[in-house]
């Protein structure tokens, strides 16, 4: 069934709240009329109806949070990222009012392109004086070494974008140009794929233009920069790390166009190539598809404080051997002075105007120019010169008459640090906010990608609204929402995937040995905090149950309560005779110690352990897998109960927090709740991750870290006999979640020796330390090793030593107890294992996950993060 078309003239209910901002160009109305490419959607939207709408928005939003889309707003870094806000209405736009914008800014990229070109090549557009001198010497971020980095008939730009405004007029103008590694197309996408979901009937009827066929003509323009082998070259996505605030995008875009994504660590020059450290081998790679600055690619030749870059790579682009896109230095043409020139450099390059208007530019450099800017200064906004100076727009006219004239004062004592430009009222477009329909502003990020001796524009762009206006005017990154953009096809939609390219064939294969070094120390530690955290979950779940039981028990209290405090879960001083009595009680310590970020091996600090590995190796592990450690990060956090009465004016509502205390079955069902989410965890890890060495590393961390704990909780509790046994026995047994084995086995009497046997030797209990001790020998045997060697390498040896010592124990000898009460047999085995686990992680670090050289040439240094 067709939707009904809105009388002309009047909008339906839905969008009643809805007001134009005149003299304003709005993207929904025409005066009062719906415009004749909005009313199909307005209409399925109006049979939706609010709450359905309100409804599938929310849908969207849980989505987007349980995937762990994050933003870090402008000029925010760190953990001021936040979930990435998308509105529930799209912006549209008609094929042919796109087509031609497509068309203006194609002939702009070609135009930047020569412009970069020329500056670090014969550089005539200095000589001609159509671009000052400041304009390229001036320049922060400018270094001599970037001059004939990249031959000059060589394109320089692959990846441009363009930031756009509509005016009052209806006419759109670039406010802005993106040329070092633009942010924004992983959103763009991302937008797409959450949108058409959360409106698939709406988006099959308005027709909209595909956005497939752009990011396979990317992967074409990149694989064609290739210089050695053209066919499948080896590209990666090169970021700056976690640390970075286009790291989520970075990481969706390695993983959608099916590249590696590395950071500086992963990469070393050798024998004058540019090599991906992985543990099989050094491999050379063809392209780096950069998104970090020009400046950090090398610390070398460019920026020496960079701890991004890669030491060499300039000398391995000078000769040629591999190839950046964008090229270093394009980063230069984002300077707002250049708008200034652009069209008077259209002219002498093109030969033609603009085709797409900006907003009238002036450097204040320049005399005229200057005195145009002091006049009209209350009219314009001012930005710095050069980008890099990290400055933000100012809006003169805002500002109070004091502010302004320090403005001027400034401007003038140093008017070469200055540019102004002429605002543009931006368009509006609505918003679903507040469950109604309202108009805020917008503005588009459209992105454009090189395509042999042309550009392609992405069917599409990155949407920020604001109710504000001028905050849009700062940077694209900012606003408070995003919106998809829908360009309405007139005729048939392209329906090419970039997962089935046309006549392509495939060479089956499996692999795994490419895996960066980098990457599998990070899964490997992601497996030790994963399995730390759930026995932390379980050892604090019984003793808070012993604490809590109606029988007294306290020997076996004081046993796990030393094992609580030998696993770092709470203050050494429980133990001590004489200073339990002045401390807090247990039950009132336990959950702040839970929750204490300052304990290095809380279980909160663990978590976040948790969820910063996971955030680092996501484009790695199934979106499942990233969802639950999403889900464990929010289900570890201390609740807040419902105030009471009011908080007393001498206390902020932090102060308040640090003293609430938690019942019993607060902190049980946290527990609970813990448990059953890693227990999921590892579970996917088992089911969903292929056999490859990113699956072995991370096993392996997970085997290490339960053997350790297994061993040293069965050292603490079970070394030493006390006279009542059979409840520290259960406790155990609880703890490392065998109770129901031993059960089924031997009903309800617990005698030590069938313990220890179920814990220590039994290789059908996937619980036991010689099953962990199994899977370790395993895993070490097949890593990455010459094949011809006959001799066993240290890991191997040391592996398959204490699966032996451990398998061929004798349980009753273990469980043999000495005049002084202690087991000698169970210590001197626990001690031993506890001894040789970290020589075992030292050795897998020392030859598997640092790379100092070639292959088979690997450091003697060892790795250590927060583990005894």
């Amino acid at each position: 069934m067709s939707p009904t078309t809105p009388q002309a003239g009047s909008l339906p209910s839905l969008f009643q709240a809805y007001q134009a901002q005149a003299p304003a160009f709005d993207e929904l109305v025409d005066g009062s009329q719906v415009r004749p490419y909005w009313q199909t959607l307005v209409a399925m939207l109006q049979r939706m109806g609010p709450r359905d709408l309100q409804r599938r928005w929310q849908q969207a939003q849980h989505q987007i949070e349980n995937n762990g889309i994050t933003f870090h707003p402008q000029g925010a870094t760190g953990s001021a990222a936040r979930p990435w806000m998308l509105d529930a209405i799209p912006l549209l736009v008609r094929e042919t009012e796109w087509n031609a914008v497509a068309a203006g800014l194609v002939q702009r990229a070609e135009l930047l392109d020569l412009v970069i070109r020329d500056l670090f090549g014969p550089q005539y557009l200095l000589r001609e004086k159509l671009l000052p001198a400041e304009f390229l010497y001036g320049q922060p971020s400018f270094h001599p070494a970037m001059h004939q980095l990249t031959p000059s008939d060589q394109r320089h730009l692959q990846l441009y974008a363009a930031d756009l405004a509509r005016g009052p007029d209806g006419q759109w103008y670039v406010m802005g140009d993106r040329t070092r590694a633009p942010f924004g197309l992983g959103y763009a996408l991302e937008n797409r794929i959450i949108t058409s979901r959360m409106l698939p009937s709406v988006f099959r009827n308005c027709r909209v233009q595909r956005l497939a066929r752009f990011f396979m003509t990317l992967r074409e323009t990149l694989r064609e920069l290739a210089v050695r082998n053209t066919e499948n070259p080896r590209i990666v996505v090169w970021t700056k790390g976690p640390s970075s605030p286009s790291y989520f995008e970075d990481s969706y875009l390695a993983g959608y166009l099916g590249y590696t994504l590395v950071e500086g660590d992963d990469l070393a020059v050798r024998e004058n190539r540019v090599m991906l450290k992985t543990l099989g081998a050094l491999l050379p790679v063809e392209v780096l598809f950069r998104r970090l600055d020009d400046d950090d690619c090398d610390p070398v030749e460019l920026a020496s404080s960079s701890r991004s870059g890669v030491s060499g790579l300039i000398e391995i682009l000078r000769a040629g051997n591999v190839a950046t896109a964008n090229a270093l230095g394009t980063r230069l043409l984002e300077s707002p002075l250049l708008m200034a020139h652009l069209p008077a450099i259209s002219q002498r390059l093109l030969g033609q105007p603009l085709r797409i208007p900006m907003a009238r530019t002036w450097w204040c450099g320049e005399s005229e120019s200057l005195k145009y800017v002091l006049d009209h200064l209350e009219q314009l906004m001012i930005r710095p010169t050069f980008r890099d100076s990290g400055e933000s727009v100012v809006h003169v006219g805002r500002l109070a008459r004091k502010e302004q004239e320090a403005w001027r004062k400034r401007i003038k004592a140093h008017p070469e640090r200055f540019v102004a430009q002429e605002p543009i009222q931006r368009s509006t477009t609505p918003v679903w906010a507040d469950e109604k329909t309202v108009s805020w502003s917008m503005g588009v990020r459209a992105f454009l990608a090189a395509k042999r001796d042309s550009f392609e524009m992405l069917p599409g762009g990155l949407v920020r609204v604001s109710p504000d206006p001028h905050v849009l005017d700062q940077t694209m990154t900012a606003g408070e929402r995003s919106q998809d953009l829908w360009v309405l096809s007139d005729g048939p939609v392209d329906e090419s995937s970039l997962l089935l390219p046309p006549g392509h064939s495939v060479v089956l294969r499996r692999s795994g040995a490419e895996l960066p070094s980098r990457v599998a120390d990070n899964l490997f530690w992601l497996g030790r905090y994963v399995e730390r955290a759930e026995f932390s979950c379980r050892l604090l779940r019984t003793l808070l149950s012993l604490l809590t039981s109606e029988r007294s028990e306290q020997r076996s209290e004081d046993v796990m309560l030393r094992a609580a405090v030998e696993a770092g879960q709470l203050d050494p001083d429980y133990i001590v005779d004489g200073l339990r009595q002045q401390l807090p009680d247990v039950l009132e310590a336990l959950p702040a110690a839970m929750f204490d970020r300052r304990l290095p091996m809380s279980l909160r600090s663990t978590i976040d352990e948790v969820f910063r590995l996971g955030s680092i190796v996501r484009d790695r592990i199934a979106l499942d897998m990233w969802r639950i450690i999403h889900r464990l990060n929010d289900a570890c956090q201390q609740p807040k109960p419902e105030l009471t009465e009011p908080i007393a004016h001498d206390e902020s509502e932090d102060e308040y927090d640090d003293h609430l205390s938690l019942d019993a079955a607060d902190v049980s069902g946290i527990l609970d709740d813990l448990v059953t989410e890693l227990v999921a965890f590892s579970g996917l890890a088992g089911e969903s991750m292929t056999r490859t060495l990113g699956w072995r590393f991370l096993d392996l961390g997970r085997r290490l870290e339960r053997a350790r704990q297994t061993a040293l909780l069965i050292r603490t509790t079970l070394g030493q006999v006390s006279a009542d046994e059979p409840p520290q026995l259960e406790a155990v047994l609880r703890t490392l979640d065998s109770i129901m084995t031993y059960r089924s086995r031997y009903m309800v009497a617990l005698h030590p020796e069938a313990v220890l046997d179920l814990l220590l030797t039994d290789d059908t209990n996937p619980r036991s330390l010689v099953f962990q001790l199994d899977r370790i020998a395993q895993h070490v045997d097949r890593l990455p090793r010459d094949a011809t060697s006959a001799v066993l390498a240290s890991e191997q040896r040391l592996a398959r030593s204490m699966r032996h010592n451990v398998a061929m124990a004798d349980v009753f000898e273990l469980a043999l107890v000495d005049a002084d009460g202690e087991r000698p047999a169970l210590v001197r085995l626990t001690d031993r294992i506890l001894a040789n686990l970290p020589k075992l992680a030292d050795d897998i670090s020392g030859r598997f996950l640092i790379h100092a050289g070639l292959q088979r040439h690997y450091s003697s240094a060892v790795v250590r993060r927060n583990a005894p």
